[in-house]
């Protein structure tokens, strides 16, 4: 029997954009988007978790921290069931110059390396790539 994962995941947004990095599940053929983030570990508060993430995948620090929503996901991932509480906020970048970039370099904990990209809520319906954690979607442009 699996464990509930705890995970932190953090929305970024620039006028009408928001940032997500892709990724691929090879049991299900399926290429999705998700905000960049990760598990929160053992005795740590997870604002503290996302900050960590951030800065370990993409060398960004972030300000302006608001948590936006609590979702509990169950799924399935490379044909294997997974649960887990994801804690969603929303920053901004210390650097501003980020924001100018179309496309931003991430290194995943396993060594994995991904994009992370601009999309504005047009490109998501035209591209039609689902959006995990389930349930996040209604949170990827809204105003705070």
């Amino acid at each position: 029997m699996g464990n509930i994962r705890a995970k932190a995941v953090c929305l970024f947004r620039q006028d009408d954009r928001v940032l997500l990095m892709q990724s691929f599940d090879p049991a299900k053929n399926e290429h999705y988007l998700m905000p960049i983030g990760g598990g929160i570990e053992f005795g740590e508060l997870a604002i503290d978790a996302i900050q960590r993430e951030v800065m370990e995948e993409i060398q960004q620090p972030i300000c302006n921290l608001q948590r936006l929503h609590i979702l509990e996901n169950i799924f399935t991932f490379d044909a294997q069931q997974g649960h887990e509480i994801v804690f969603i906020y929303s920053a901004d970048f210390v650097q501003t110059d980020i924001y100018q970039m179309e496309q931003i370099r991430g290194v995943e904990t396993s060594g994995l390396i991904y994009f992370a990209t601009w999309y504005s809520q047009i490109q998501l319906e035209s591209l039609a790539y689902p959006v995990y954690p389930k349930g996040i979607e209604p949170f990827l442009f809204q105003s705070i």
